[in-house]
């Protein structure tokens, strides 16, 4: 039986790491990760980066992404460093603050704006705000951190190649690759030095998260059928992942069994969705469907009967349903689904999913040519994510509904209309909003659904 857990995998990572920061040469090390490894990695490097990180290196994050432009990347890079040092009107939100404060640094350290945005000046003033570090005692280096974009179109190996060689001696980059689809296969030597270093993690994640969550689910305890129940969940999910021989329908007949045996509105309902998503994931559209649909009954009459169970799943059963009538192109059934989920989350002032029904409607009108009722549904949508906090905003779907309702104003509005929508959203985003949208990677080829909106729908549901 397998023993993992996430304690342990997170330590071998510990242990990799630790003795790649020992090795002096390399400028730019790349985390060769499984996908099942990815979070769990990207997880790690968080926690170095924060104030319990054990390594004597300080880590930094960047969120900007490349596509292609290495000037303009450049440029997102230099104004994300900028933002650091700007203060911040939450005091707990304020990091130069707080580090100049706590006699981390010597001295405030402000940015020197007359330098063009490039890596080189980047790189000059990460050098020099290194030094103003207070304990100079032990030898450490900066860390600069680009997280995975696993669906990046253009590959960031083009850039780590033009600037690993400016890259100062008290520098390092880190980034990750996929094991299963390789794009960072660089070398170099600086001194009869190799100048990247590649970490080969061989992690046992699935088997750590579910020990977890057979932790989690009371391992020992065959007789409570709540217990049972939450084992059964993570038996038939288990289960779609079998190729020969699979099990999902007798599993699914379990799980019923049990939430029949526990007999609440909730476990029941619960049992049906997870049904429902099981049979999804190995391809059976009909029972999908079925169970589904059984879903949608039984959460509507908890809704009808005020029982707080019945909203939250309902609206996921929605969002299923949805999905599946357009993966079987039945666009007009979906857009009716969609715009009865709109309704009931007006009235519930459920704006997040105002925000995201109106998006998908907006998306499914695009596509059936109709200009002006896409328009007029991703400005509900806009207008919807605007009671949103900016926070949220900034790094969800409400980025798609921006470049869209610009996109499509571009199509139909006049010059003067749409310097209006770019003031909203510049109101709405910050007046960075532009460099925003570049950075979330949202551009004319994803309006149109195609299969990768509803399969995120759907993933969103199983998380």
């Amino acid at each position: 039986m397998e023993t993992s857990s996430i304690a342990q995998e997170y330590y071998k990572l510990k242990e990799l790491w630790s003795v790649a920061e020992k090795k002096e040469s390399w400028k730019l090390a790349v985390w060769v990760a499984q996908y099942p490894d990815v979070e769990m990695i990207d997880k790690f490097m968080q926690i170095e980066q924060s104030p319990v990180g054990e390594s004597n290196d300080i880590f930094f994050r960047f969120e900007a992404e490349y596509h292609g432009d290495q000037q303009l990347f450049e440029e997102q890079l230099w104004n994300e460093f900028v933002t650091w040092f700007t203060p911040h009107p939450k005091k707990d939100k304020d990091l130069h603050r707080a580090l100049w404060e706590n006699n981390i640094i010597k001295e405030a350290f402000v940015p020197d704006d007359s330098l063009l945005p490039s890596a080189v000046s980047l790189f000059s003033e990460l050098e020099r705000f290194k030094r103003s570090i207070t304990d100079q005692g032990e030898h450490f280096y900066f860390c600069l951190y680009f997280p995975l974009v696993a669906h990046a179109k253009q590959n960031i190996a083009h850039w780590f190649q033009q600037v690993i060689e400016t890259v100062p001696d008290s520098l390092r980059l880190v980034t990750m690759d996929l094991a299963e689809e390789r794009r960072i296969k660089l070398q170099g030597k600086k001194d009869n030095e190799a100048l990247y270093h590649y970490i080969y993690p061989k992690l046992k994640m699935a088997e750590a998260i579910k020990n977890e969550m057979y932790k989690a689910s009371d391992n020992y305890n065959t007789v409570d059928a709540d217990a049972r129940f939450r084992k059964q969940v993570i038996v038939v999910m288990d289960s779609t992942t079998q190729k020969i021989k699979n099990r999902t329908e007798v599993e699914v007949k379990r799980l019923i069994t049990i939430t029949e045996e526990i007999g609440s509105v909730s476990s029941k309902i619960a049992g049906l969705l997870v049904a429902s998503q099981a049979f999804f994931a190995v391809q059976n559209t009909k029972k999908s469907e079925e169970y589904t649909d059984k879903a949608l009954e039984e959460s509507s009459k908890a809704m009808v009967d005020d029982d707080a169970t019945g909203y939250p799943v309902w609206k996921s059963c929605m969002l299923l349903k949805a999905a599946l009538l357009y993966g079987n192109k039945n666009r007009d059934a979906a857009l009716l689904v969609y715009q009865e989920l709109s309704e009931k989350a007006s009235k519930r002032q459920d704006v997040y999913y105002i925000m995201e029904t109106n998006r998908l409607i907006a998306h499914i009108y695009y596509e059936k040519n109709n200009l002006q009722k896409a328009f007029e549904s991703i400005l509900f949508s806009l207008a919807a994510g605007a009671y949103l906090d900016i926070s949220v905003r900034r790094q969800s779907t409400f980025l798609h509904a921006a470049f869209m309702g610009l996109y499509l104003g571009k199509q139909i509005k006049t010059k003067e209309e749409v310097n209006e929508i770019e003031l909203q959203l510049a109101d709405w985003l910050g007046d960075d909003w532009e460099s925003l949208l570049a950075q979330a990677g949202v551009d004319s080829a994803s309006l149109k659904m195609e299969q990768s909106v509803w399969k995120d729908q759907l993933s969103k549901l199983k998380n």
